[in-house]
């Protein structure tokens, strides 16, 4: 095997398989990236068994050949070089590439990868789409433990899409203007929620997204992504979504209370009790924020406008500030008492909401 790339196209392709390729203590051929070279094509196969990423690329190549080698050490060697367009060449149980050597792996238990052929749900900009799932999923439950909630939920609709994630203390959902030649419904794993997103930030075209059984499958230029999607049964989002028993309304200037907020957090992260908790008195136009902690105590005021009676509460501000991060226009605040849920979200926008569980703290 030998062919000749340009080194950005390399560096960039070994780049996008980290994201998916890791030692692996059970089946450490997983952790191998395989690289084919045939029918003029330089191909890369990398599988984790959820996850699978296959990549087609030019190059000039001069030998047909296939090796399967570990990417990330021949990344951080490529980074290094300054040639424009490198040499790769397999010599017995090494790889060259440029003037170095690395190890190769037995092809010995490898799966054998297929392109299965999806049906088409839907072709967007990649733009839109990775945007939606960057402001939707920052409330997905962090941990793979608990499967269910460790996803985002993507509901496919004739005329528009919908993104959820909860992690039982919030939950956020999102419409967007994505419509779809099926109607489908996948909850997609966190980690191959943000492999999505690094992976199309890269790319210059249109996605076209299809599944095959119960496997997403993104579509984009000389790229085949598929990841196996979790099949426990998601909460039920819409009946809190249809919730409309709040009967105080507030609206905050966005920075303003983003650069409040930041202030408290300060202190509210060291707090013992509860991390990150603030008391938030509602109160004729000013919204009074305070949190204590064996190392310090804080408060701040934000100007507001407000409909119905003053009230207190306890939130989280870290949660609060996670979602006015994707935000730009004035901030909602609904609310009914301290101990039921909030609503928050962007005005003007309806397509965009937060829900946001209150926490029980002393004032």
């Amino acid at each position: 095997m030998k062919f000749y790339i340009k080194r950005e196209i390399f560096a960039n392709t070994l780049s996008d398989y980290t994201l998916i390729l890791k030692d692996n203590p059970v089946k450490p051929i997983l952790a191998g990236l395989k690289i084919e070279v045939k029918d003029r094509k330089i191909i890369f196969i990398g599988t984790n068994l959820e996850s699978t990423l296959i990549k087609t690329v030019e190059g000039d190549i001069k030998r047909e050949g296939t090796v399967i080698v570990k990417p990330q050490l021949i990344l951080e060697y490529v980074k290094l070089l300054d040639d424009e367009e490198i040499e790769v060449s397999l010599s017995e149980n090494n790889l060259k590439v440029h003037q170095a050597e690395f190890v190769t792996l037995s092809d010995e238990g490898y799966p054998k990868i297929k392109e299965m052929v999806p049906l088409e749900i839907t072709k967007t900009d990649k733009d839109i789409f990775t945007g939606s799932l960057e402001k939707c999923k920052f409330s997905a439950h962090p941990l793979p433990e608990n499967l269910a909630l460790n996803c985002v939920r993507i509901l496919f609709r004739n005329k528009f899409t919908e993104f959820v994630s909860t992690d039982s203390y919030r939950l956020t959902y999102l419409k967007e203007d994505i419509p779809c030649s099926l109607e489908k419904e996948f909850s997609v794993p966190l980690e191959s929620v943000n492999a999505m997103i690094k992976l199309l930030k890269e790319a210059s075209s249109d996605i076209a997204i299809g599944f095959s059984d119960n496997m997403l499958i993104l579509l984009w230029e000389g790229s085949y992504f598929t990841t196996r999607t979790t099949e426990l049964p998601f909460p039920d989002f819409k009946g809190i979504l249809a919730y409309n028993g709040f009967d105080k309304t507030m609206e905050f200037n966005t920075n303003e209370f983003k650069s409040a907020l930041k202030k408290v957090m300060t202190v509210a992260k060291t707090s013992n009790e509860t991390k990150y908790g603030a008391v938030f008195d509602f109160k004729n136009k000013n919204l009074v924020i305070k949190t204590f902690s064996g190392k310090g105590k804080i408060t701040q005021k934000v100007n507001m406008l407000k409909e119905g009676e003053d009230f207190k509460g306890s939130l989280n501000t870290k949660f609060l500030l996670e979602f006015l991060n994707n935000i730009s226009n004035n901030i909602m605040v609904r609310g009914t008492n301290a101990s039921s849920m909030f609503e928050i979200s962007e005005y003007g926008n309806k397509d965009y909401r937060y829900i946001l569980m209150p926490l029980a703290l002393r004032s």
